[in-house]
């Protein structure tokens, strides 16, 4: 039975609950743009995995956006016109902290 993140096993023969702390950890990540891909002038679609709830992005530390769920993903529709490096920062809210992950990409 599971209380409050932690799981608990009944052993049989002993009269107490043993509790196990839950292993699993929130993770979230930049699908899309992968590693090294270069991104073109126009339109791209971030994807963003996150076990979380709702994901937020930045581009070059600016403001954070609201991505959009679909199809058990985040998005962001973006629309980079300046060639060169730019950095992509996502975060999601879980409990009380943020969980963020970042990746640089260029645009040609």
């Amino acid at each position: 039975m599971r209380k409050k993140g932690i799981l608990a096993v009944k052993i049989p023969g002993l009269s107490r609950t043993v509790a196990e702390k839950s292993t699993e950890s929130p993770k979230i990540k930049i699908d899309y743009p992968q590693e090294g891909e270069r991104v073109r002038r126009g339109h791209y679609a971030i994807r963003i995995s996150a076990n979380g709830g709702q994901c937020q992005a930045a581009i070059d530390e600016g403001d954070w956006q609201d991505c959009r769920n679909d199809a058990g993903y985040s998005w962001l529709d973006w629309f980079p016109e300046k060639p060169g490096a730019h950095r992509i920062m996502v975060r999601t809210r879980l409990s009380n902290r943020w969980i963020k992950a970042q990746r640089v990409c260029d645009v040609e």
